[in-house]
């Protein structure tokens, strides 16, 4: 199965989906639920990621070119639906949509300082 990458405007991000806030400098808000995850740290890692494979992970990144990045990235490690945030986060404030205060970056397992060990 081939990996299926859109794009997805802010009003049809579902509850199902899962986000990803890769910006490289997200600020002092998210989008509200958002996983944060530092996007060269992402790039870098080589083992499972603890994302579920069976809903859309959605990227909200500065850059739809960094966008596309990690989206080929989480393909080459199995994941199949994979949607880019059009706008990204400036988008999704201006549909008024929730933000909550930035989160604490989620660790990537098997990387620096993680405290996460593979299986």
């Amino acid at each position: 199965m081939q990996t299926h990458i859109t794009l997805v405007q802010p009003s049809n991000v579902g509850a199902e989906d899962v986000i990803l806030d890769v910006r490289k400098r997200p600020g002092k808000k998210q989008i509200r639920g958002a996983l944060r995850y530092d996007p060269a740290v992402l790039l870098n890692t080589r083992g499972p990621l603890p994302l579920p494979h069976d809903r859309r992970i959605v990227l909200d990144a500065e850059r739809r070119a960094d966008a596309e990045m990690i989206g080929d990235h989480l393909a080459a490690l199995g994941f199949k639906n994979v949607g880019i945030l059009l706008g990204g986060f400036n988008a999704w404030e201006i549909a008024a949509l929730p933000t909550e205060g930035a989160t604490q970056e989620q660790p990537v397992p098997d990387t620096e300082h993680s405290g996460l060990n593979r299986l």
